[in-house]
């Protein structure tokens, strides 16, 4: 952003706490240990732009006001511009926590403290600017598959290299078309760039975009056949596909690189399952429900399946129903009920 533009619009939100009020962000209770008699005597704000890495304005981004116990007092939403802004607050120390829900970011807090004097009491004022620059979540660059691993190293051309660090930046900003043509050519200029195959592939996959996932995957196996997410990506894609037994395959060794994955165990539990493997399907899906804390549905849905073509109808109602308290808006929900009181007397008959 421009910085002659960033100063006058500063000078605009003074004047602006001067001579305004806005309800929305008032605060209206004691803060910092302050007693407030008459809130209009509160003139005091906090403003500031929240950027992203590469020194963007952030827009949509959650900012809450907290005071010195931490305990929250306001929220808003940054503008297009990357803007916030507190008004309205009496004297004392306050948290500004900038939350970016749904990003690639960290969250990020800092303390500022509000001291206004003036000769006559309730006319002071002064406006604290706090600029934020967010830095990238550890291990993000893996892809919307990824999990902690040894990086891979590899020599790269600084020109794919520039391409690949653009399209990143540009999918982290939801500019999905711009930064998956970045990441092409960035391929086109180095085709064994790893980074670029398991990105571009993995982000394939969860768009439904199965084939050139295969391939982009396939070939990222090759020139790195230790990844976790090139492994379970490819693994997914290829059961999609309908090529089964290629697809357990990825998905036990994406099991073997990276054991702490309760969502790789859950397909390979599946594409287990549908090559009728049921005991090894039954070991990879508990052990996808122990990773998972008991708390995935689609974990306990899958395992009442298998339970119940074992003829283990008490198991398979027993799932059904922590199914339905994972997932109590389920659509089919009656039917669910229905099927668990049949389970039920079936197993009554055992």
């Amino acid at each position: 952003m421009n910085i002659g533009f960033c100063l006058l619009l500063n000078i605009c939100i003074s004047f602006t706490v001067l001579f305004t009020k806005t309800p929305e962000t008032n605060v209206s209770s004691s803060v910092a240990g302050t007693s407030l008699v008459n809130i209009n005597q509160s003139r005091n704000s906090i403003t500031g732009f929240v950027f992203g890495e590469a020194r963007n304005p952030l827009a949509e981004v959650h900012v809450e006001l907290l005071d010195d116990l931490y305990v929250t007092i306001s929220r808003v939403k940054t503008t297009g511009s990357g803007l916030f802004a507190f008004r309205g607050l009496p004297n004392g120390l306050y948290n500004v926590k900038v939350i970016p829900y749904g990003s690639d970011y960290e969250s990020q807090t800092r303390s500022v403290s509000l001291v206004a004097f003036s000769v006559i009491q309730g006319r002071g004022a002064v406006n604290e600017q706090v600029d934020f620059y967010l830095k990238i979540k550890r291990n993000t660059n893996a892809g919307p598959l990824g999990a902690p691993g040894v990086i891979f190293a590899q020599e790269v051309p600084d020109s794919a290299q520039k391409l690949y660090e653009a399209g990143i930046e540009d999918l982290r900003n939801k500019k999905e078309n711009e930064g998956f043509d970045k990441l092409k050519k960035a391929l086109e200029l180095f085709p064994d760039y790893f980074l670029a195959l398991d990105r571009l592939g993995t982000e394939y996959v969860v768009r439904g975009y199965y084939t050139p996932a295969f391939i982009l995957l396939t070939k990222a196996v090759e020139v790195n056949p230790r990844s976790f997410s090139s492994s379970y990506g490819l693994g997914l894609a290829l059961y999609r596909l309908q090529q089964t037994d290629k697809a357990i395959e990825n998905l036990r060794r994406a099991t073997e690189i990276y054991n702490q994955s309760p969502h790789a165990y859950l397909w390979l539990g599946i594409a287990l399952h549908q090559n009728k493997n049921l005991p090894q399907a039954e070991t990879a899906l508990v052990q996808a429900n122990k990773l998972s804390k008991g708390e995935s549905a689609e974990v306990h849905w899958q395992l009442a399946r298998l339970y119940k073509e074992q003829n283990r109808f008490g198991e398979s109602a027993n799932e059904l129903e922590l199914f339905l308290k994972y997932k109590p808006e389920a659509a089919e929900k009656e039917k669910i009920k229905e099927m668990i009181a049949t389970l039920r007397q079936k197993a009554s008959k055992k």
